[in-house]
């Protein structure tokens, strides 16, 4: 045992360099169980570290899906936490679509809390692509993070997925994460925190097990209308500057993940999110201008289909939970609106067929 520890205090260049050159190997190999889906051999219950991991959520089922590629076409929405109450589910959202006469699909509900756009782009990335729509949830929300929190998602933070198209444009473009090759920080500080937060049954002989929770919002966490018109003067005042910082970095990153995803042969339909308009009015509609303008013309550069339920859809405020997410009987309205605009659409994609 002795000898054994002498081997990690030998300081021989030879012998750190020996060292060295196998460990990078190791931690390569450790990397590829993340970036290649190996590592949803743990159940999805197993990997969560609590009811709302909506990152890991993220991470494992697209992983799920790089091993054992669905065997209709896939449905991805993606988006911040107003994309995921947007829908009663994904199963649900692929029911509507064959019933309304469009093919059968396996949809997925991926949205994350403050999901930006380069976590978005390893999505595009890794999905498996034969073949496969994604939906890009689009609202001023998305257009208000930093630099440096989409340059994060090359180091694996937040999303456990491959992010080769994220660190070339971060690094190219803004010069950011220039020497981060890898994910190892992010699944280190997943791996850490899962430890932290189930070691203590692991000790004690039990196995953890946590069942995800889709939906945050209901009747019972509802703000009321004037809570919600304070929201949209806090907005104004605190976050549009904020928006206005940010804005044409994300949509640098917005283009950037078109470009993947027909590099890709990746289908993208961008959608705009769910807005309470019976509270905002024309609040924001200065702002949604400036994204709204060059997004359509991004769709219109890359042939993606940009649909803007808001202006056909009319969901009161009573289905909110505040100005952007959807209780219960909001998502029932919005998910029946939504598959009846990607019915047609993606029967026409796939020749006229609806089996």
């Amino acid at each position: 045992m002795s000898a054994f520890g002498r081997g990690f205090r030998n300081r021989s260049p030879l012998v750190l360099a020996v060292a060295a050159l196998l460990l990078v190997p190791a931690l390569l190999g450790f990397q590829w169980l993340f970036t290649s889906g190996a590592w949803t051999v743990v159940p999805l219950d197993a990997a969560l570290r609590n009811p709302e991991d909506s990152f890991t959520y993220v991470s494992w089922t697209v992983g799920k899906a790089q091993q054992e590629q669905p065997a209709m076409p896939g449905l991805y929405l993606l988006g911040g936490s107003s994309a995921r109450e947007s829908i009663v589910s994904g199963d649900a959202l692929a029911a509507e679509i064959a019933k309304l006469g469009g093919p059968r699909v396996a949809a997925f509900d991926l949205g994350s809390i403050n999901q930006n756009f380069a976590e978005s782009l390893t999505v595009v990335e890794s999905v498996p692509d034969t073949p496969a729509w994604l939906l890009v949830g689009i609202n001023l929300g998305r257009f208000t993070a930093t630099r440096d929190q989409n340059a994060a998602q090359a180091q694996g933070r937040e999303f456990l997925l491959g992010s080769g198209g994220v660190h070339s444009f971060v690094s190219s473009t803004w010069g950011l994460e220039k020497y981060q090759y890898t994910i190892l920080p992010g699944i280190w500080a997943y791996i850490t925190d899962w430890t932290r937060k189930h070691g203590g049954k692991l000790l004690e002989g039990e196995a953890p097990s946590t069942d995800y929770q889709l939906h945050r919002y209901s009747a019972k966490t509802r703000r009321s209308d004037s809570q919600k018109k304070r929201l949209v003067k806090k907005w104004n005042a605190s976050r549009r500057p904020v928006f206005e910082k940010n804005l044409d970095a994300n949509l640098q990153m917005l283009e950037a993940l078109l470009e993947r995803a027909r590099e890709r042969g990746v289908k993208v339909v961008l959608l705009e999110l769910p807005l309470n308009e019976e509270i905002v009015g024309d609040s924001f509609a200065a702002s949604q201008r400036q994204y709204q303008e060059p997004v359509s013309a991004l769709a219109r550069e890359y042939g993606a289909p940009y649909i803007d339920l808001n202006q056909t859809v009319d969901i009161p405020s009573r289905d909110f939970q505040d100005l952007s997410h959807l209780i219960a009987s909001g998502r029932v309205i919005w998910q029946h609106a939504l598959a009846k605009e990607l019915a047609p659409l993606l029967r026409a994609d796939s020749g006229g067929s609806s089996g």
